[in-house]
């Protein structure tokens, strides 16, 4: 390669370099904190196939069938005050999935519970937006924690029902009983 043929790589490729900073920096980023106010919601089929999703961030997700519980948990002290929307009354919205048998969520970690339609119907677990009035942060297992009010019934205080309390919830499936 000839010395003149270099020379006019540098700026043709420090012309590049300017263009793609250019058009990536008008690009508007979803910041880290923005894209962890998100929860995703679909509803699938019983072989996976989507039947519906929604995004809601935490405003909206708040303004549904809100629901506040006081209980104590394994990782709080004392009597927490949760607030936040209805399990059951999101897996609602997308009536044309009929009869829901599970939900299951997601945490940022990619841990994930199923959790049976039963236990909406029998507790009403709230995916807590709030403890004490205040919104949870990552840090503070938010932004959105699944809670069963665990002091209401006996048969709440098992492993089982505890490691369905996932918090950092990000993603929930519903899956549509035998469609």
């Amino acid at each position: 390669m000839s010395r003149s043929s270099r020379a006019h790589r540098i700026p043709a490729l420090a012309l590049l370099l300017a263009l793609a900073t250019a058009l990536l920096g008008a690009a508007p980023l979803a910041s880290p904190a923005a894209a962890q106010d998100m929860l995703v919601a679909r509803w699938v089929d019983d072989k996976g196939t989507e039947i519906a999703r929604r995004g809601f961030d935490l405003d909206a997700l708040e303004a549904l069938a809100p629901i506040a519980i006081e209980t104590t948990t394994p990782w709080t002290e004392g009597v927490v005050r949760f607030e936040g929307a209805r399990l059951g009354a999101l897996a609602a919205l997308a009536p044309e999935a009929g009869e829901i048998a599970e939900a299951r969520l997601t945490a940022l970690n990619d841990y994930t519970i199923a959790v049976p339609a039963e236990d909406w119907s029998a507790w009403d677990p709230v995916l807590a937006t709030r403890v004490d009035g205040a919104r949870m942060r990552v840090r503070d297992r938010g932004p959105i924690w699944l809670v069963y009010p665990l002091d209401s019934d006996p048969a709440l205080q098992t492993q089982r029902h505890h490691a369905r309390m996932i918090w950092q919830v990000h993603e929930i499936v519903f899956v549509a009983a035998g469609r």
